[in-house]
């Protein structure tokens, strides 16, 4: 399930926060974060939103998840709804705007981690 909220003006930097859920905690699989990503890239784009930031929360919340893996499938996910999208404005069957930046957040523990997964991701989805 997801949810958007519209906060009040001046309580956080962002205009729109999008909670994206992921189920029963135990039965979690990084897999999942290929659809989380998707759906995140398909509801900024829906929005208008040129840039996003993403941020998963699952060491914060208990999972243990790996890290690498999990940042990866994210990028994938969102690449895929780019890709899909860019699709169907050329054939004009969408006028969404087009993703400029996405952010990818990863804390001081995971950074490098994260950022090893979203390289690789990054390098298999260019040879595609």
């Amino acid at each position: 399930e997801t949810i958007l909220i519209t906060p009040p003006a001046g309580s956080m930097s962002a205009k729109k926060l999008l909670l994206i859920g992921l189920g029963d905690r135990n039965k979690f699989t990084p897999d999942l974060m290929t659809s989380v990503g998707e759906v995140a890239a398909r509801e900024a784009m829906r929005l208008g939103v040129t840039n996003f930031a993403f941020a998963s929360d699952l060491k914060d919340a208990g999972i243990d998840s790996p890290t690498a893996l999990v940042a990866g499938n994210v990028v994938r996910g969102i690449v895929h709804a780019n890709r899909s999208e860019n699709y169907l404005k050329e054939h004009k069957l969408s006028t969404t705007k087009k993703l400029e930046k996405v952010y990818l957040l990863a804390g001081p523990a995971f950074f490098e981690t994260a950022g090893g997964g979203i390289s690789d991701a990054i390098s298999e989805v260019k040879k595609k």
